[in-house]
């Protein structure tokens, strides 16, 4: 039996989620979006990539607005945005495009609101991966060859992100339990076997809905 399920994965900073949404893809076989969705946007908006990028899985700025312009890739072929904070209107962009790739077939989708998105698609699971902080900083010391203050400064600053972005688009859901599927603290089994479970849950979830 086959996945057909669409995984939207959220995570904490240094957890391993986007390492282990990119693996569970590949054991699944179903495609894996995680940057490629911001060149999509770029494509899609015709904004630039770079530009994108530094506001990826950011809240909005109201000190960041978009050039009056007409963008017929969000759904409306005058749509006109005017006063618009550019955080917005790449959230909106991907917003679409997500909506899109889960309506293609299963995949696995990191980041980007994908769970608050998805959540009326009933072939949708949401997950939150999570860690302790202390391992969390060791494995971000390792990969980025840093020291293991500087690894939680970054934990801090990138957790604060992610909560604000999606608070302020997902109605303050970010790392609440209640809201996902399953939550997974993947120091317990490691990567590989965080991935092997989420698999077996995954299957096991759609026999039952067979």
């Amino acid at each position: 039996m086959g996945i057909h399920t669409v995984v939207s994965i959220s995570r904490q900073f240094g957890s391993g989620g986007r390492e282990i949404g990119r693996l569970l893809a590949g054991a699944c076989e179903i495609p894996f979006y995680d940057s490629a969705l911001i060149s999509m946007a770029a494509e899609k908006s015709g904004m630039s990539r770079q530009v994108l990028e530094n506001l990826d899985e950011k809240a909005a700025s109201r000190f960041l607005y978009t050039i009056p312009s007409s963008i017929p890739t969000l759904g409306h072929a005058a749509t006109a945005v005017y006063n618009m904070p550019l955080s917005d209107t790449l959230f909106l962009t991907q917003y679409e495009i997500i909506k899109q790739l889960a309506e293609k077939g299963p995949c696995v989708i990191v980041g980007r609101c994908s769970d608050y998105i998805l959540k009326e698609n009933p072939n949708h699971m949401a997950i939150f991966i999570h860690a302790p902080e202390k391992v969390r900083a060791e494995r971000i010391s390792r990969y980025e060859n840093i020291e293991i203050k500087d690894a939680l400064s970054r934990i801090s600053k990138y957790d604060k992100e992610r909560k604000k972005y999606h608070d302020y688009y997902a109605a303050g859901t970010w790392g609440n339990a209640a809201f996902y599927d399953l939550t997974l603290d993947s120091s317990l089994l490691g990567i590989e076997g965080t991935v092997a479970m989420l698999k077996r849950f995954i299957e096991e979830m759609e026999a039952a809905k067979n």
